[in-house]
């Protein structure tokens, strides 16, 4: 018995024996617009010709037609290409994403960084005031009180001031040594020396460093109670305790060089509130025992008062 094929549009199905032919013309998966035919060779004809094949309902079902291995494409159209639309809306939406994970490791670490920076910076800024005191002190143990705040001539010309004084003891000996002190510091052969940027006299939380006219910056001011004009203190003199006392603090604002003999001031009057602070919420003192305190911007008036002076014989206690 001859062999059916199936001709539907490019694609030929078979061989099929005339029973399955018509098992399949039954389910509909044979349509009676496709084209059979009977045996190996041969032209194709309409299915509807062929005598007894259609007895049931039609179907498109063609996708479950079972080919043989004469089934084959025809070359004369192209099989369409697939979207890549689904891929891209999801690499689109992995990127953006990505995106906005990394947004908000940013914005959940940034604060972490910076603070981090800053208690970085605290302790630099720290370190140098206890360097500071250290040469204060090791300045006392030369000369037997502390320096000067600033040296002034009789008719008020400023020379030079305390922390000019205290440069052996800071590590810048080369430095003092080429300062010419029988004239002012600001003096045509001396104005070059004090355009130098000593790294103990800066706090690193502060951007300004040099003046407007060149000079190194201090962000360290003497107490003018301790280190007075023309005049300085001995331990003696402290009788509230050099741990109730500041010989320097920090500064958030109007800075001076470290050379002018004038950078000195009322702890009390520069450290109040409203003033800019050196750090957030606060600024770091110099205790006459060479300790450093960090005061809080909202410490009580009175006692930075008390702070100040070093012979008031008033009670402290904690701050």
């Amino acid at each position: 018995m001859a062999n059916w094929y199936v001709k539907r549009g490019s694609q030929i199905a078979g061989p099929l024996t005339r029973e399955r032919l018509n098992q399949l013309a039954a389910e509909g998966k044979v349509q009676k617009t496709d084209l059979v035919r009977e045996g190996e060779e041969g032209e194709f004809h309409p299915a509807s010709d062929v005598n007894d094949l259609f007895t049931g309902s039609e179907s498109p079902a063609w996708d479950e037609f079972e080919a043989g291995p004469e089934t084959q494409p025809q070359p004369s159209h192209a099989a369409p290409k697939k979207s890549n639309t689904t891929l891209i809306v999801i690499l689109a939406v992995i990127g953006v994403g990505g995106i906005f994970m990394v947004m908000v490791l940013v914005a959940l670490l940034l604060p972490a960084v910076e603070q981090a920076r800053e208690a970085a910076r605290r302790s630099t800024s720290k370190n140098n005031l206890k360097q500071i005191g250290l040469a204060l002190h090791n300045y006392y143990d030369t000369y037997g009180v502390f320096p000067p705040g600033g040296t002034q001539t009789t008719d008020g010309v400023p020379y030079q001031g305390w922390s000019t004084s205290i440069l052996p003891f800071v590590d810048q000996a080369p430095l003092y040594n080429r300062i010419d002190f029988d004239q002012p510091w600001n003096a045509p052969d001396n104005i070059d020396y004090f355009k130098q940027e000593i790294p103990v006299y800066l706090n690193p939380n502060i951007e300004e460093r040099v003046s407007p006219e060149g000079l190194g910056l201090s962000h360290y001011v003497g107490n003018e109670l301790v280190m007075k004009l023309n005049y300085g203190l001995g331990i003696r003199n402290i009788s509230d305790g050099t741990s109730n006392t500041i010989l320097a603090f920090e500064v958030g604002e109007n800075f001076k060089p470290w050379g002018d003999p004038t950078n000195i001031a009322s702890p009390a009057d520069r450290m109040k509130s409203g003033n800019i602070k050196a750090f957030r919420g606060g600024s770091h003192v110099l205790l006459g025992d060479g300790s450093v305190r960090f005061v809080s911007e909202n410490i009580d008036p009175a006692i930075l008062k008390k702070l100040e002076t070093p012979g008031g014989g008033e009670f402290i206690g904690e701050f």
